[in-house]
C-alpha cells in the first residue's frame, strides 16, 4: 500500500510510504532489523491461521500460503528508499518474471491497514515447519537449544 504522508505538499513533494508486514530477520531484535528500525513500527498481530512459515538454512523463514499457521507480524511505515532495500533483501524484483523472484510481494489486511508480505518462491521440501508461526521464539528456542545466539 502506497500513502501520500504530508497533505500540505504535492504528490511530487511528498514522501510516499508503504506499508510491510514482516516475519522474520526484519523484526525486532533480530539480523536484518536494521534496515527498519528507523521507521515507524505500527505494531504487531497474528494472521488468521492461513499460512505456513518454514526454517531456511535456520537464517531466515519463507512464509507459504494456503496452511494453518497463524503467523507473527509487525508492520513498519517504510520510505521509497527502505523498500528498494527490502525488495533487493528478499530477492524481489518489482514487474519482473515471478518465477524468477526468491519472494514475491502481495498485499494483506492488517489492522494497520493493507500491507505488503513476502511470500517464499521456492520449494519448501526439505525444510522444517515452524508450528507456531513465531519466527522470533523459534529463533531464540533454537539458541538455547543449540547453546548459540541470535
Amino acid at each position: 500500500m502506497t500513502i501520500v504522508k504530508d497533505k500540505e505538499k504535492t504528490v511530487a513533494e511528498a514522501e510516499v510510504v508503504h506499508l510491510i508486514a514482516v516475519y522474520g530477520s526484519l523484526r525486532q531484535g533480530l539480523g536484518n532489523h536494521g534496515m527498519i528500525k528507523y521507521e515507524e513500527l505500527l505494531g504487531t498481530f497474528r494472521t488468521e491461521p492461513k499460512y505456513s512459515m518454514y526454517s531456511i538454512g535456520s537464517s531466515f523463514p519463507g512464509l507459504k500460503k494456503d496452511g494453518t499457521t497463524s503467523i507473527v507480524m509487525e508492520v513498519y511505515e517504510v520510505g521509497d528508499e527502505t523498500m528498494d532495500r527490502v525488495n533487493m533483501l528478499e530477492g524481489y524484483v518489482e514487474g519482473g518474471a515471478k518465477e524468477n523472484n526468491h519472494y514475491n510481494s502481495e498485499d494483506i489486511d492488517t489492522p494497520f491497514g493493507k500491507a505488503k508480505v513476502f511470500i517464499y518462491n521456492n520449494s519448501i521440501d526439505s525444510l522444517h515447519l515452524v508450528e507456531n508461526g513465531d519466527w522470533t521464539d523459534y529463533k531464540e528456542t533454537n539458541a538455547l537449544v543449540n547453546g548459540a545466539t541470535c
